[in-house]
């Protein structure tokens, strides 16, 4: 007598396994049948199409995370097969290297020949054009001693209580600094604090003093001169240490007599390394080519 074939009951592993399995194809063809034009353009960008297009790992895998949206897939299609990753690194020591090859450690004038290596230096590890002229105008200078200046009043009424955000009133030598007494070279920067805008309080924050007077021709061409260094953009950079900041013409000073050639807010002088101490030090200043109003004032690094 034949013995009967005993059927013998799967394991709850097995009952859970078969079932995740028929999910899976479930829903993998589902997706599939939803994103198939998604699927064929991607796999028709990838290097390894024909392993890609087979075995259920690598369906299931661009299915479960494929980009529904057509701007994404022509992204990718554009791309081609290599796809490069820019990583920007601080580059100050080498820029500094650089500079210490023209520029002496003993302030001076320097030469056309010098600025315009200054220049090329600044503008290359900056990314943006520096030059010490622009349209054909030029300080009396681009190497000089900078010194501290006050803060200025942005509007009729602004005072060191209303001047600084909360974060910066514990700073001693930003809040110690004061309020000067008069108005910048080009008065207020806004005409009440209702209509004080975010620009207008950067361009204080980050402002420089520049001896304009001293501009070859400046007394002869006054109002043309007068425009163009209303709130310039300047780069500043530390010729001890790198650090850099980009500025902007709002005040016109210091005296000759002072021995300084151009002086900086609190906040400018903080950023740029010389908060501390005398709060005076030598920087290059070069201009920023800006006409679209695209860089921020404020610190930069070398890039």
């Amino acid at each position: 007598m034949a013995k009967k074939k005993i059927k013998q009951e799967k394991s709850h592993y097995e009952l859970l396994k078969s079932e995740w399995v028929r999910r899976h194809k479930k829903i993998r063809r589902t997706i599939y049948k939803k994103h198939k034009e998604t699927f064929e353009a991607v796999v028709d960008k990838f290097p390894a199409k024909e392993k890609l297009a087979h075995g259920a790992i690598g369906a299931l895998m661009l299915s479960s995370v494929m980009p529904s949206s057509p701007a994404i897939i022509s992204a990718i299609a554009g791309k081609g097969e290599k796809v490069e990753q820019s990583v920007e690194v601080d580059r100050t020591g080498e820029m500094l290297s650089e500079i210490k090859t023209i520029v002496p450690s003993e302030v001076r004038q320097l030469s056309g020949e010098e600025e315009v290596k200054v220049g090329e230096i600044l503008t290359k590890y900056f990314k943006t054009h520096v030059s010490a002229e622009l349209d054909g105008k030029r300080l009396n200078r681009s190497y000089g001693v900078i010194g501290a200046e006050q803060h200025l009043m942005r509007y009729p009424g602004d005072t060191m209580a209303t001047h600084l955000p909360k974060e910066l009133q514990s700073n001693e030598m930003i809040y110690s600094s004061g309020m000067a007494p008069g108005r910048g070279a080009w008065g207020y920067f806004a005409k009440s604090k209702a209509e004080m805008t975010a620009r207008d309080i950067e361009r204080e924050k980050w402002y420089i003093a520049v001896q304009t007077f001293a501009a070859p021709n400046y007394n002869s061409r006054l109002s043309e001169y007068r425009d163009f260094f209303k709130y310039r953009k300047m780069i500043l950079v530390n010729t001890k240490t790198g650090q850099a900041v980009i500025v902007d013409i709002a005040d016109v000073g210091p005296a000759v007599w002072t021995g300084k050639h151009l002086g900086g807010s609190p906040e400018v002088m903080n950023y740029i390394g010389y908060g501390d101490k005398s709060r005076k030090g030598p920087v290059l200043y070069f201009f920023v080519d800006d006409v679209e109003d695209k860089i921020p004032l404020g610190s930069i690094v070398a890039k």
